[in-house]
C-alpha cells in the first residue's frame, strides 16, 4: 500500500484507547509522521511512538488546534469470568465514553472522529453483513453479543446525531475479528483467535478446540486495520460507516490448523464438539470499503499470523525473564 503523504495528516492526532490492542499498533504506525500524537488511556500511561500522554478523565485539560482528528478505539473489553455479570457495565461503560469523547469535542471545535465500532451491530440473522445498507435498529443483534452490540449501535448513533446537528464528521469502521501484536496475554480475556495462539505456544500434546469447528469468522490482520484508519486522517467532512474485514471467512478447524502450521507444532487437533451456540457463519462484504481507499487485498491469514506468533514469543520471554 502506498504511503500517505505527510502533508494530508492533521497538525494532531488524539488516539483514545492507546494502551489497548489496537490502539497501540495505531499508535507505532503513526509515529514521527504527526506533530502531536497525544495517546489517551484510563490511566495516561505513556505509550511508545506517542509524543505525550492524557487521562481519559482530564481530557478537557488538553489544548488542541482545530485541525485534530480524535480516534475511538477504546471500549470495555471481553473477560470470560465477568461475561454475564458484567454485561450492564459493558453497555453503560462504551455508551459513557462515547458520549464524554463528543462533548470534548464539542468543547475543543473538533470536527473529525475515526471510531471503532463492530460488525456486531447486525442483526442476528443478516447474512451477509453488508454496510451498504443501514443497520435495522428493530432488529436485535446476536444475542451473545447483544449489549455489546447495542453499545456500537449508540456510538453510531450519536455519531450521526453530531454530524447533524453540529457539523462533527466521523467515519465509523466496522471491525470484524483484528488479530496482531500488542492483544492479550491473558486466555480470560482474549478473543477466539489469540486463545488458540496461546494454546498453539503452550506445551500439549493435542490441540482441542472447545465449540463447533466449523464456526466461521473474519479474521483481519491489525497492520490493515491500522493502515485504514491512518489514510481515513487524511479525509474531510467525510461522514460514513464502512466493514473493516478481510472480506474471507474461515472455520476454526482451519484457523487452528494454521496457527500450528505457522507456530511449527505438529500436534493434532480435536474437535469434538459441532453443537453451535449463536451465529455458524459470520460473512462481512468490504467492497464500499475497498473502493473508498484504493485497496486491492489485505494480509492472509499465515502471513499475519507469523509477526503475530512472534510477538506472543517475546511476550512469553519477556515475562518470563
Amino acid at each position: 500500500m502506498a504511503a500517505l503523504p505527510q502533508s494530508a495528516l492533521p497538525e494532531a492526532v488524539i488516539v483514545v484507547g492507546a494502551t489497548g490492542f489496537v490502539g497501540r499498533n495505531l499508535v507505532a504506525h503513526l509515529a514521527g509522521r504527526v506533530a502531536r500524537l497525544i495517546a489517551v488511556s484510563p490511566s495516561g500511561s505513556s505509550v511508545p511512538g506517542a509524543t505525550e500522554a492524557a487521562r481519559f478523565d482530564a481530557l478537557e485539560a488538553l489544548s488542541v488546534p482545530t485541525d485534530t482528528v480524535v480516534v475511538n478505539l477504546a471500549a470495555q473489553r471481553y473477560d470470560a469470568d465477568k461475561f454475564d455479570t458484567a454485561q450492564s457495565d459493558l453497555l453503560t461503560g462504551n455508551a459513557e465514553i462515547t458520549n464524554r469523547l463528543y462533548r470534548f469535542c464539542l468543547t475543543k471545535g473538533i470536527r473529525e472522529v475515526r471510531a471503532a465500532s463492530s460488525v456486531a451491530v447486525y442483526p442476528a440473522a443478516c447474512d451477509p453483513l453488508d454496510d451498504a445498507a443501514p443497520v435495522d435498529l428493530n432488529a436485535p443483534p446476536n444475542p451473545n453479543e447483544a449489549f455489546y452490540a447495542w453499545s456500537k449501535r449508540w456510538g453510531e448513533v450519536v455519531a450521526d446525531l453530531h454530524a447533524e446537528r453540529y457539523g462533527i464528521h466521523t467515519i465509523s469502521f466496522r471491525l470484524s475479528n483484528p488479530y496482531g501484536p500488542h492483544d492479550s496475554t491473558d486466555p480470560r480475556k482474549a478473543h477466539v483467535l489469540p486463545a488458540f495462539v496461546m494454546r498453539a505456544l503452550a506445551p500439549g500434546a493435542r490441540f482441542t478446540i472447545k465449540g463447533n469447528p466449523l464456526v466461521e469468522r473474519d479474521f483481519i490482520y491489525v497492520g490493515d486495520v491500522v493502515d485504514v484508519f491512518a489514510r481515513s486522517l487524511a479525509m474531510r467532512e467525510t461522514r460514513d460507516t464502512l466493514n473493516l474485514c478481510r472480506g474471507e471467512t474461515t472455520t476454526l478447524l482451519d484457523l487452528a490448523r494454521t496457527i500450528l502450521a505457522v507456530a511449527g507444532a505438529d500436534r493434532p487437533v480435536d474437535a469434538p464438539d459441532t453443537a453451535t451456540q449463536g451465529v455458524l457463519a459470520r460473512r462481512s462484504t468490504n467492497l464500499r470499503l475497498r473502493e473508498r481507499f484504493g485497496l486491492s487485498a489485505f494480509t492472509g491469514l499465515a502471513d499475519g499470523l507469523k509477526p503475530t506468533i512472534d510477538w506472543y514469543r517475546e511476550a512469553y520471554r519477556h515475562a518470563g525473564a
